[in-house]
């Protein structure tokens, strides 16, 4: 019968001499980049052998992988909040910026090289609509070949350069992708308006891509004025029946309480992707930016609801987001 472990010393440990051959291999495999058939065709051993030895090289601590974040990521942080908060993925930018302004385009040209490396033709990505979208857009530049869909309705902002429907189209034409977009607005007044506009044609066409989506980029809101897109679209008595149902942040129309559970009030009046759909989205990737409590604690809020699988951040807002309790 063929032996299935090293030979021993005295102590009861694999001798020097096997000590030695597991190093060996694990040198030709992981160095050199051999093979386990190239390997054991120079050892003059069988490549049943060759994995063994180098289940035992990493066993005893011979062989020790390091896996380095580039420079100007956090990779402590990182791995801190994909833990706290179950994500697929979280990237921690060290900006080297204190302005929000600043902040927020190292996220979004970091978010377009993700998008960049990782969306395929056979992709349907959802794009959001505010100012870290826009600069996320214009940092875009690969040849794509993907689908780009419009989230929601637009709310005009002096501050964000192009509509919804113009970021989408921004996508679409620098990557050489084709647009799915609508002309709609947010929020309307009521149920029945709401209804009325998904039902026109052009629209619902458009809404029916919700349901195909395989990615989407979106950004965090706080539930304050100028920090949300829906709440700025509202009236005073919305604002504020809103704030006492208990929502804290927003993520492209949807709601979100502080217990991460959406709150449906704003549902039926809203032209755009759903909590649900979002959740049935297998990848959608938030950024979020900004020193102020409120920003990191709509972050935090917004990963316990489960709709983010990724997360693109910086540093300082990183920390203040690991600090919020449940």
């Amino acid at each position: 019968m063929p032996r299935t472990t090293p030979r021993t010393g005295t102590t009861g440990r694999p001798s020097l001499g096997a000590q030695a051959l597991a190093a060996d291999a694990a040198r030709r495999f992981f160095v050199e980049g051999r093979t386990k058939v190239e390997i054991a065709r120079q050892l003059g051993i069988s490549r049943f052998k060759v994995a063994r030895l180098l289940t035992q090289a990493q066993d005893s601590g011979l062989v020790q992988i390091q896996v380095l974040a580039p420079s100007s990521l956090d990779g402590e942080l990182a791995e801190a909040l994909r833990a706290a908060h179950g994500l697929r993925a979280a990237y921690v930018v060290r900006t080297g910026e204190e302005s929000l302004a600043g902040q927020r385009r190292t996220v979004a040209e970091f978010t377009a090289g993700l998008l960049e490396e990782s969306v395929t033709a056979d992709d349907v990505v959802g794009l959001a609509w505010g100012r870290t979208i826009s600069l996320l857009t214009d940092a875009l530049a690969a040849d794509l070949g993907c689908r780009f869909v419009q989230l929601a309705g637009a709310l005009p902002r002096p501050d964000v350069e192009g509509s919804a429907v113009d970021l989408v189209r921004r996508a679409a034409e620098a990557t050489r992708s084709s647009a799915t977009t609508f002309y709609a607005p947010l929020a309307v007044p009521d149920a029945a308006t709401a209804e009325g506009l998904r039902s026109q044609s052009g629209i619902s066409e458009a809404l029916a891509e919700l349901d195909r989506l395989t990615k989407a980029v979106v950004s965090i809101g706080a539930w304050r004025p100028g920090e949300s897109t829906a709440l700025d679209s509202l009236g005073t008595a919305d604002q504020e029946a809103l704030t006492a149902a208990g929502v804290v942040a927003e993520v492209t129309g949807v709601l979100v309480g502080r217990d991460g559970r959406e709150v449906q009030a704003l549902a039926d009046r809203v032209i755009g992707v759903t909590g649900a759909q979002l959740q049935a989205t297998p990848d959608v990737t938030a950024m979020a930016c900004g020193d102020v409590r409120s920003r990191a604690e709509a972050t935090a809020c917004v990963l316990r609801s489960g709709m983010v699988s990724t997360l693109v951040t910086h540093a300082s807002h990183a920390r203040a987001v690991l600090q919020c309790a449940p």
